[in-house]
């Protein structure tokens, strides 16, 4: 993927994440870190520190107990899931300055976050612990299409037409065009940004979870599902079904006929809320104030 990773170094300035991320990276690696050296490095940044604390006591990612302050806040999500938060709140900070006419900020990241919301509740009906990391995969699945957007968007506008007229799959469209596709892409953006390795193989293979590495297979079907689940309706009970039976290691719970609506309705009942949280503070009418 020579020329994904050309592509990519062309863009590296433009969407390099913020130092804060890499350091919590570091921290995380420190088999004697504590929750407070964590919150030393997060309240650094205020509008971080408000956002970790507004996550912690909202209704989708919230837990029973509330979250008085940043310590709290990290203790009661955990660092693998506050890597997770930060990993999304600050994805979207890195994209929030390319122009509207390039791509739409708004439509963009809410599609991501529907994905996301669906991902993170399927992983809660299979019993998955670590939600979050499920969230945080579905919402930076298409990354890779935000990122031909901002380089290259004639080029990424023909090959959505090309692929719509003549009813052919996008990704193949992709690499007639660019040398590679937006999975392929998005996955090159997981490594150069250093992230744990199971973003860059979910990433590239979220259409054909079996080209993964055994070790990831399992939430990369998990994953497409929740991706397909905003493409196409009405097959989710079954194949959902068939995933508890294939994964052995998955709870296998009874999943309820109308799983289908339900994912809906939690993506229409917290879709904005989930959004504003992790909008940056100034593509906002201002930051909303901690709910009580």
């Amino acid at each position: 993927m020579q020329a994904a990773h050309e592509f990519i170094y062309d863009l590296a300035e433009k969407i390099s994440m913020p130092a804060i991320y890499l350091e919590i990276s570091r921290l995380m690696k420190k088999p004697n870190a504590e929750v407070g050296d964590f919150e030393k490095l997060v309240e650094a940044d205020s509008m971080l520190t408000l956002r970790i604390i507004r996550i912690a006591n909202s209704q989708f990612f919230g837990f029973k107990r509330k979250a008085n302050n940043l310590y709290e806040a990290i203790s009661l999500i955990g660092v693998i899931q506050v890597h997770d938060m930060l990993l999304s709140s600050l994805c979207l900070r890195a994209f929030y300055n390319i122009p509207e006419q390039v791509l739409n900020f708004n439509d963009f990241w809410r599609h991501g976050i529907q994905c996301g919301i669906a991902a993170r509740t399927l992983a809660k009906f299979c019993g998955l612990p670590a939600g979050n990391r499920f969230f945080t995969l579905g919402l930076l699945l298409e990354i890779g299409h935000a990122l031909m957007y901002i380089k290259a968007p004639d080029l990424s506008s023909k090959t959505l037409l090309v692929s719509q007229q003549y009813n052919r799959p996008l990704v193949t469209v992709e690499r007639e065009y660019f040398g590679f596709d937006y999975c392929q892409l998005g996955a090159v953006l997981m490594r150069h940004w250093h992230l744990p390795e199971i973003y860059s193989q979910i990433i590239e293979h979220h259409l054909c979870p079996e080209r993964t590495e055994p070790h990831y297979r399992m939430q990369t079907d998990l994953v497409n599902l929740a991706h397909r689940l905003l493409e196409e309706k009405g097959y989710l009970y079954n194949q959902l079904t068939q995933l508890l039976t294939y994964h052995q290691q998955l709870v296998p719970t009874p999943i309820p006929e109308n799983i289908e609506q339900l994912v809906f309705n939690t993506i229409v009942e917290h879709g904005d809320e989930v959004l504003a949280m992790l909008t940056p503070y100034n593509c906002t009418q201002g930051e909303p104030s901690i709910p009580s």
